[in-house]
């Protein structure tokens, strides 16, 4: 039946009686989606739609030994890239769509004061993998606001199948010409909602901070959350329309300067998880959860992979996929760690690990890590874009 789907997804109709097969696939595809709400990750892919790069993984956590293999069999990014003559960039995976937006290649001609217009799109792309449909979105409030370049600051994909079948995406926008360094305190949210196919404009706006990426969003929970230097949290909820703010870490300011990794993914279960990685010491790190009530972060987890590096020297080049939960209670979580050719599952309980070996694929090189610290999980979804 997925196969079906993803051949009709391709197709209009041809006469008016066809319309009958779309909505029955339409209602299909929800459906599918309500009683699906939680599906497991089946590939890692990374950013760029000009690297055909992705993890499948399609293994057996109980085995010893494994490989991985399976499904997606080809890099989706290609299918839109190369409908829209765009170079695609991932900015967000949710629950089994992927948030998109044109990466513009510079080139010497561009001049510096153009840099800002240039890079920040306008319009973004909702992409379902699994069937291969996309729809591209331009904010109208944000693009009626343009001048000389987009307001766009930020944006993030809400999405929870569990819920409903259907999503929004929140968009930041200046609501003030920019300064020359591209900064402006005050900022407007412009929601679309994929079940009104319509955008709204919340009546407010919000004081942003200076030292948070509103670049990259995590939707958990029914509220769009973003992260700062020193682990100090924005969020936004939906439902609520509320804008709320969680303080940082003040050792997180001592040593912001010596990270080199950081890690800001929501897990199966509705929580938020950080973890960064500092300098020189890239073995040993803590996994930080926030608590459901926004009270701050603790230490969930102390993390110490001497001993895999121990036995596996290339490990020294390694990214996190991301923390997967157990099925309960009793089961540990695990670690899913990528390193050249390999991917390693570590229990964060145990502190042991299981090594499974990457499927050779044409064309790849397994001395290089296939994906990067920007990596994307993919689950199989039929939602309706």
């Amino acid at each position: 039946m997925m196969k079906r789907l993803k051949r009709c997804s391709s197709s209009l109709p041809e006469t008016i009686w066809d319309y009958d097969d779309i909505f029955s696939e339409i209602l299909f595809c929800h459906l599918h989606t309500l009683r699906n709400p939680n599906p497991s990750a089946s590939a890692v892919f990374c950013s760029l739609s000009r690297y055909i790069s992705f993890i499948p993984l399609d293994f057996d956590h109980d085995r010893t030994t494994s490989t991985w293999s399976g499904s997606p069999s080809c890099n989706p990014l290609k299918f839109i890239a190369n409908l829209c003559h765009d170079n695609i960039k991932i900015i967000q995976s949710c629950n089994g769509l992927f948030l998109c937006y044109p990466e513009i290649v510079l080139n010497s001609i561009i001049q510096v004061s153009d840099v800002r217009r240039v890079i920040t799109p306008l319009y973004h792309y909702v992409l379902n993998p699994t069937t291969n449909q996309f729809t591209k979105l331009v904010p109208p409030a944000a693009a009626a606001a343009t001048t000389t370049e987009p307001r766009i600051f930020g944006c993030a994909l809400a999405f929870d199948p569990s819920k409903s079948p259907h999503y929004k995406v929140v968009f930041l926008w200046f609501r003030d010409d920019p300064s020359p360094y591209g900064w402006c305190s005050y900022h407007n949210i412009e929601i679309y909602s994929s079940e009104t196919k319509s955008w709204s404009l919340v009546n407010s706006s919000f004081e942003t901070q200076g030292h948070i990426s509103y670049q990259d969003g995590v939707y958990c929970n029914g509220a769009v959350h973003w992260v700062g230097r020193i682990c100090e949290m924005a969020y936004y909820h939906l439902e609520e329309e509320r804008v709320g703010l969680v303080d940082g870490l003040p050792r997180c300011e001592e040593n912001w300067e010596t990270r080199e990794y950081r890690y800001f993914k929501e897990s199966s279960d509705g929580h938020l998880h950080l973890i960064d990685i500092y300098s020189p010491c890239f073995t040993k790190f803590e996994v930080l959860e926030m608590g459901r009530d926004y009270s701050g972060w603790f230490v969930k987890f102390n993390v110490d992979l001497d001993l895999l590096c121990t036995a596996y020297p290339r490990f020294k080049v390694f990214c996190v996929l991301f923390l997967a939960k157990g099925e309960n209670e009793e089961e540990c979580s695990s670690l899913l760690l990528h390193a050249p050719g390999k991917v390693f599952s570590y229990n964060v309980k145990s502190n042991t690990f299981k090594s499974f070996d990457l499927t050779p694929q044409a064309g790849v090189d397994d001395s290089l890590q296939r994906v990067g610290q920007r990596n994307h999980r993919y689950m199989e979804s039929l939602a309706c874009v």
